[in-house]
């Protein structure tokens, strides 16, 4: 008998209290080995994964309803930083990573250009990023920063076909300030309703919140500095633990996940507007808002979709995809 099979029979006769244990062990020490927080700079993909996600709150910035004048310096002049130190250990191994990040810093340069903002300091540590990485500023055409978006078109191309509405499904960060119709906000449930789940088990819930109360929920995430009080409606997904067995522990997340997903499909098109908030916080954090918000603490919260009423025409952070093949693996 081998080492897997030994270890499958002494889990089996153990209860399974002992093997949530055993399990949440093994998660532990995944995360201390593989999360972007431990280590960074000793790995590239948690270097990429770190600096894309400094990269969007640029892009976010640029994308709110009324940006304040100079906005992002101090956030901009670390990404540089983190973007020079990762040319210095990375750039000979994926250096058209660097594309993006810096088309974005181009696009945000030109933005402060724009509002008359001085921001001399950026443009040489720019400059200074390209020459080192071999790159000619001028040259950097990734689509990268805002775009202005007419809601009419996006409706429009969210009912053609389903291509359509995948490619004009935006995060929106302001709304007309009225709520959705209930009848569009069922619509859109009915409609995600059809997603998949583990043996048909549809153990997805979702708590809605408007007005007030979702400001507040929108506080407490605290994701949304800055634009939380133009998200006039949000939708709590999430997955009740009570429906899964035990050895399932993590699929409460992939089913509410999924859902979570055709849900902002749908609301796109029956024609509102979205943005997915995170709900990937320590505990305590979640528990308390469950608390406050009367979620009940069998159900997992898998991710807060704030939906509105799309104003005429907004700002939409354009948000350039990873290409296919940084992603996928043929086996």
């Amino acid at each position: 008998m081998n080492m897997v099979r030994i270890k499958k029979a002494i889990l089996a006769r153990m209860p399974l209290t002992v093997q949530f244990l055993v399990e949440v062990l093994a998660y532990w020490r995944r995360l201390c080995r593989y999360n972007a927080s431990i280590r960074t700079n000793r790995d590239r993909q948690k270097m990429q994964y770190t600096i894309l996600r400094e990269n969007h709150i640029i892009e976010k910035g640029m994308s709110m309803r009324n940006t304040r004048r100079g906005f992002g310096q101090a956030k901009v002049t670390t990404l540089l930083e983190h973007l020079l130190q990762y040319n210095r250990l990375f750039g000979t191994e994926d250096k058209s990573f660097l594309d993006y990040p810096l088309s974005t810093i181009k696009a945000y340069i030109a933005y402060q250009h724009r509002d008359g903002v001085d921001i001399a300091a950026i443009e040489d540590t720019f400059v200074q990023l390209c020459r080192e990485a071999g790159l000619d500023a001028d040259a950097l055409q990734l689509p990268a920063g805002i775009e202005m978006c007419k809601a009419a078109d996006l409706k429009q191309q969210a009912r053609a076909d389903f291509e359509s509405l995948l490619y004009s499904r935006h995060s929106m960060r302001y709304f007309q300030d009225e709520l959705p119709s209930r009848e569009l906000l069922e619509k859109a449930l009915k409609l995600a309703a059809r997603t998949p789940s583990a043996c048909n088990r549809q153990a997805w819930h979702t708590h809605i919140y408007f007005g007030d109360e979702s400001h507040e929920l929108l506080r407490m995430q605290d994701g949304c500095r800055g634009f939380y009080d133009d998200i006039h409606c949000s939708i709590v997904v999430t997955a009740d633990m009570k429906g899964f067995l035990g050895h399932e522990p993590f699929q409460c997340y992939v089913d509410g996940g999924l859902y979570a997903q055709n849900l902002i499909n749908a609301l796109h098109y029956v024609g509102l507007g979205t943005i997915p908030l995170s709900c990937g916080f320590m505990t305590d954090k979640l528990l308390a808002m469950q608390r406050r918000f009367g979620i009940p603490e069998n159900e997992t919260m898998v991710v807060i979709i704030g939906t509105g009423v799309m104003p005429d025409e907004m700002k939409i952070a354009i948000s350039t995809r990873r290409p296919v093949a940084a992603t996928n693996t043929y086996h």
